[in-house]
């Protein structure tokens, strides 16, 4: 079967969210099942090429491609990693970005109305060539290289099984090439802000030159929507079960998809992403990227606490009598300071983390509440937060390590080796989402020994409540204080009580949800499904 993908983002080379674990693990484990992949991605100025082998240029394979009426010349270059062929799309406006979708402190400092953070304001003209040029590749493509399967990730990518059936009438690429492709889209996040939509019909036609008749049927009111449009000429899937029936039900929040969905019949079929379990393996430090080597699932956790004492030496003094920030870990921002117990309270502390983005969906307000509500009434517990987002959350979290010294630590931005540092040195893992699609964070947890807790809701809800962390269903400060505040009483009584739990979950979660064990059971099946063979 040949494959190809196509997504804005690929871990080690071009990263921003989940969805470059999704694109990167699903390209590698359908090779290593015996398929050819293709996968498609811009060559952005933040690329990082060390990963990828045999990487050229090719001045045969220039094309020019129409956007919002002018034509732009697209060159494409190829390499190959970990057996996956990678077809990187080259044109100016993906080669001055610094970062995959927004403006970064760097690019803000050369060009004021560039916000950090904020996103491209070009980001339909860049959604546009990229798909358009994914397309336009099948010109210069082998027979070898023609494919059975176009998968697509997220809105960034959702058009382009609408380009492929309209591919004549656009003048991309010969219509015969795709005659007997089908095509998946995948929806990582359908919630407001991810919809990469066109305001208008107009503007749709616009950028894309598609005809009336398909923007048409894919408004929602007044935008035209690239998952509806994605609808009419692709499976839908998303990234958990749980997710799919929430979006079915109108129980998340969709921005009015779930209605158009709806009124438009449309089924999507939920499958679990996976974790590659080899890239976080605790016991051996070149992938875990930790200092020390453990194994939950055989309850060998004496490096797990290795590693919370390496932690605790780090980020015990803040040094900011000033209140600014101490800078570490090529630019991580410290706020805050972490101490153990007193000689008048020997007990040790109870360590509950927070890794992930800083934004409302994540349930950061909900979080910071609990936590200030528990460090006001002397629970025995240390905080740990680690990411970046909205400026409001990470203020609040700055006010909550500074309120209460030596118990709340906030680490701005993003390291990965810190960020997997921070989730294993903990006892528990917070996780109060209002909605969450589905959650790598929560097996990153399960892997190095950290028990979850988390709001019940979308693929957290994988998660069985009891046996491989625990699950709350009112996501308010005072359900997750009270949560917490059991769980420490529990774990302050008997130390060694949830070690069956960390055994049974780290071996639960490699066995079930590994991406080889997802693409050769979910994956491949609907692929063939599709392409109607048995």
């Amino acid at each position: 079967m040949v494959v190809w993908v196509a997504s804005r983002e690929y871990a080690g080379i071009a990263e921003a969210g989940g969805v470059k674990n999704v694109t990167c693990s699903l390209c590698e484990n359908l090779v290593r099942l015996g398929n050819k992949v293709i996968a498609f991605l811009p060559l952005y100025g933040c690329s990082d090429l060390q990963n990828v082998t045999s990487f050229q240029k090719n001045d045969l394979m220039n094309t020019e491609i129409s956007v919002h009426g002018k034509l732009e010349k697209v060159q494409y270059a190829t390499g190959w990693s970990c057996g996956v062929e990678i077809v990187f799309v080259c044109h100016p406006s993906f080669a001055e970005k610094r970062a995959v979708y927004t403006y970064t402190a760097e690019e803000e400092r050369l060009n004021n109305s560039h916000v950090h953070g904020t996103g491209h304001e070009d980001a339909l003209f860049l959604n546009t060539l990229f798909q358009k040029a994914v397309v336009s590749f099948a010109s210069f493509c082998q027979p070898d290289q023609i494919p059975d399967i176009v998968h697509c990730q997220d809105a960034t990518t959702a058009i382009i099984p609408t380009f492929i059936k309209y591919a004549a009438e656009t003048a991309m690429t010969e219509r015969i090439v795709f005659s007997h492709t089908k095509c998946v889209v995948t929806i990582h996040n359908a919630g407001p802000g991810y919809h990469h939509e066109f305001p208008s019909a107009q503007e749709c036609i616009a950028y894309t030159g598609l005809p009336l008749e398909a923007v048409e049927k894919s408004m929602n009111g007044d935008r035209v929507e690239p998952f509806l449009l994605a609808s009419l000429n692709a499976q839908l899937t998303t990234v958990s079960p749980q997710y799919a029936k929430e979006i079915a039900d109108g129980t998340t929040q969709t921005a009015g998809l779930s209605e158009s969905f709806k009124y438009h019949h449309i089924i999507i079929k939920g499958i679990t992403n996976g974790i590659e379990f080899s890239k976080y393996d605790p016991s051996d430090i070149k992938k875990s990227l930790l200092p020390f080597v453990f194994n939950p699932a055989r309850k060998d956790l004496l490096g797990k606490y290795h590693c919370r004492r390496f932690f605790l030496e780090k980020f015990f003094d803040d040094s900011t009598a000033d209140g600014s920030p101490v800078e570490t870990y090529q630019g991580i921002e410290q706020f805050g300071h972490l101490e153990t117990g007193s000689a008048a309270d020997p007990c040790e502390p109870v360590f509950l983390s927070y890794h992930g983005r800083i934004v409302r969906q994540k349930g950061i307000d909900i979080l910071a509440g609990a936590a200030s509500y528990l460090l006001a009434h002397d629970a025995l517990v240390r905080f740990i937060f680690i990411g970046q987002g909205e400026q409001s959350l990470e203020n609040e979290l700055i006010d909550l390590s500074r309120k209460y010294p030596g118990k709340c630590l906030f680490l701005r931005g993003y390291n990965r080796s810190l960020a997997r540092l921070c989730i294993a040195v903990a006892d528990f893992a917070v996780f109060p989402s209002t909605f969450e699609p589905c959650g790598l964070e929560d097996f990153i947890a399960q892997v190095y020994g950290t028990i979850p807790i988390a709001h019940a809701t979308g693929g957290l809800c994988k998660i069985i409540d009891e046996q491989t962390g625990f699950l709350y269903k009112e996501n308010t400060d005072a359900e997750i204080s009270e949560i917490i505040q059991s769980l420490v009483t529990l774990k302050q009584a008997e130390g060694d009580l949830f070690n069956n739990m960390i055994a049974y979950t780290a071996s639960y979660v490699r066995q079930h949800y590994s991406w080889r064990t997802v693409v050769k059971e979910k994956y491949i099946p609907l692929y063939t499904a599709l392409l109607g063979k048995k």
